[in-house]
């Protein structure tokens, strides 16, 4: 059941009004958000619900015993119970997640480096949202571990804080501090965030159908048939994957989102305009900064992150850029993407310094030269991310360098381009504080005729039978 399906927005309406209307209280809502967000789980695979179960159990089971041992107490091995206690709750998810994501990848290195013999992978399946729901686990527990926040001993709220449904297969990922207080609470009726998130989720819908999957269907025809295409339009299909896993992702976030706040829980914003970034330092604030926070919080500051030599301090950028490659995916191709980017953040950290923190954000000639070369790294970063093998990689630059021609045009490209300048216009409006803000018009004629020209846009031009989310392999 995907969240733009008509299945989804019929079961999503049911749920809705059933939430608002008999729910009188904090249990009984958690409650029934909790059995929504099993059933949905179950939809895509009932068997990894145990899965899920389980790693929601031990963390909530780690967060109730350090509320009942608030202090160190007895040693093992020169360690305190409640290390012990983290320590194998924080294992336990992140060995979930290297087992049934990254076995088959070190097991087929380990062959190709020792053995060069024949390697038949393990009939393992990924279960969708595992590197979602493993980190919101694991950030539950460091959290609780470090007095950041009261571990809860309402086991209803502790479940659903893993498991909340519009966010379980491609976040955000849940931030304990921001998003367990929350499910902690009674949720009132709120006309206003309920208008907010409608309006978020249809604009997610519209850059899912209409700019994503519009473009998907010219870079699948380019990627997939990259012998028969020239440089140019291998050029050209770089920055369109560029765009339409921007729309892809950031559409899925916005639907989370929006579906979230209708419910009256806010969950974290994860994109805000990242190609309008100067620096690639500024892109990482600004593209799925769930995940940039977390990798912040549990993985840069605990190794250390700038309070150390500078030799220090560069291994701990690509060691977090490194595994932030590895954890989008089980292949070389993607620690080669985030190497990409970790060797970019340090150049420009050591040529910049502090001064990365005071550009201006104006419009100038500067910052305009600074927001394409940042957009010009990032589009040719993708190209490893989205190709499967190095080889595959190697070919699109070489031809982009030296073999050039007429570009690959198909008819549907042309209404890619329209959406894709409808989202540039209104991400243009927001990064520069334009006042024309249709859905939020004062005049409510305005308000209502724009989304409703919205979602008439959407079912005349977007892609109804489109395919699943790029972040949904991850």
């Amino acid at each position: 059941m995907i969240i733009y399906s008509f299945k989804y927005i019929i079961a999503f309406f049911v749920l809705f009004w059933i939430y608002w209307l008999l729910c009188k209280n904090k249990h009984t809502q958690n409650a029934l958000l909790l059995l929504a967000s099993y059933l949905f789980y179950g939809f895509w695979d009932w068997r990894c619900l145990l899965l899920l179960f389980a790693t929601s159990v031990i963390a909530y089971g780690a967060g109730l015993y350090f509320k009942k041992v608030p202090i160190a107490d007895k040693m093992f091995l020169r360690k305190s119970t409640r290390w012990w206690v983290r320590f194998a709750a924080v294992a336990f998810s992140l060995g979930v997640l290297i087992y049934f994501k990254y076995t088959n990848f070190f097991l087929s290195s380990i062959n190709k480096l020792f053995g060069g013999g024949d390697y038949h992978p393990l009939s393992i399946i990924l279960p969708v949202g595992i590197s979602f729901y493993t980190f919101s686990a694991i950030s539950y527990v460091v959290d609780c571990y470090q007095k950041k926040i009261e571990p809860t001993t309402d086991i209803i709220a502790g479940l659903l804080y893993t498991s909340f449904f519009p966010a379980i297969l491609s976040g955000p990922i849940h931030k304990a501090t921001e998003q367990l207080p929350q499910y902690l609470v009674k949720r009132e009726f709120d006309y206003g965030l309920i208008n907010k998130g409608f309006k978020e989720y249809v604009w997610g819908v519209f850059m899912k159908l209409c700019v994503a999957d519009r473009l998907g269907m010219y870079v699948d025809a380019v990627y997939g048939n990259i012998a028969n295409h020239n440089g140019t339009t291998l050029l050209f299909t770089s920055v369109a994957y560029t765009l339409q896993i921007y729309a892809d992702f950031a559409g899925y976030s916005l639907m989370a989102i929006g579906c979230g706040k209708m419910l009256g829980i806010r969950l974290q914003n994860n994109f805000n305009l990242p190609y309008f970034s100067k620096t690639i330092t500024e892109f990482w604030s600004k593209w799925h900064m769930s995940l940039t926070g977390w990798f912040k919080n549990y993985l840069y500051i605990p190794l250390g992150g700038n309070r150390v030599s500078k030799g220090r301090w560069i291994v701990n950028i690509m060691v977090v850029f490194l595994l932030s490659g590895l954890w989008h995916g089980a292949a070389f191709t993607f620690i080669i993407w985030g190497g990409i980017h970790g060797v970019a953040q340090v150049i420009e950290k050591l040529v910049y310094g502090k001064r990365i923190k005071t550009i201006e954000n104006k419009f100038s000639v500067a910052n305009v030269l600074r927001v394409l070369l940042t957009f010009s790294i990032v589009s040719f970063a993708w190209i490893f991310f989205r190709l499967s093998s190095i080889n595959e990689v190697f070919t699109v630059i070489s031809k982009i360098f030296n073999n050039r021609g007429h570009l690959f045009v198909e008819p549907t490209l042309f209404m890619a381009i329209c959406s894709l300048l409808l989202l540039v216009l209104k991400d243009s409006f927001d990064q520069f504080g334009a006042k024309v803000r249709l859905f939020d018009s004062k005049y409510a004629v305005v308000r209502y005729l724009s989304i409703a020209m919205l979602i008439v846009y959407i079912l005349l031009f977007g892609v109804l039978e489109g395919g699943q989310f790029i972040y949904f392999q991850f």
